[in-house]
């Protein structure tokens, strides 16, 4: 009865076996171990036996055994690095800013109910908008933090009726929520 053995090698190491395999083996690579396996037992493998010098031993295996450990590590490595990058630019398209500033920023705004769709917008930004530091201020958040939130409130889907205006009478643009009844 045949038994089945299972070797575990890096991404790169796996990758230079295939290639091989498929050059001399039909891409076989069962065929490739075992004729690897049987050159070594027979010690024509082309580095000779360890006494030969043609590998080195050391107190915690061999240099392949280390290899294969660091080649796995590296892989393990790369798979957090591509989960930072994703966080990263998960960050980056939400400027950086929690959900929960966005959600207390859009609760911070004062509500115009309706009627505003032939309102004068100047009017409204006077009696009803306030500045990103006042925002902030009720939010309990910086005044960066509520600036660059309210300008993507401003073009975001989700958040609907966030309106903005700025004239040459005001320092900075007004903010105010347009909510329907």
């Amino acid at each position: 009865m045949s038994e089945q053995v299972h070797i575990r090698v890096g991404e790169s190491r796996h990758q230079k076996w295939v290639s091989h395999a498929e050059a001399e083996y039909d891409g076989n690579m069962s065929k490739l171990i075992r004729a690897a396996v049987e050159k070594e037992i027979s010690g024509a493998s082309d580095g000779g036996s360890p006494s030969d010098g043609g590998e080195t031993v050391e107190a915690n295996g061999r240099i392949d055994d280390i290899l294969n450990g660091v080649e796995d590590n590296g892989s393990a490595l790369e798979a957090i690095e591509d989960r930072l990058e994703k966080m990263h630019d998960t960050m980056l398209s939400q400027g950086g800013i929690p959900d929960s500033v966005f959600s207390d920023i859009y609760g911070a705004l004062n509500p115009v109910e309706d009627g505003f769709e032939d309102a004068d917008k100047d009017a409204i930004a006077r009696e009803f908008g306030e500045t990103a530091g006042e925002i902030a201020e009720k939010a309990g958040v910086t005044e960066l933090e509520a600036a660059r939130a309210l300008v993507q409130l401003h073009y975001e889907d989700e958040y609907s009726g966030v309106e903005m205006l700025m004239t040459r009478e005001f320092d900075g643009p007004r903010y105010w929520l347009e909510v329907g009844r």
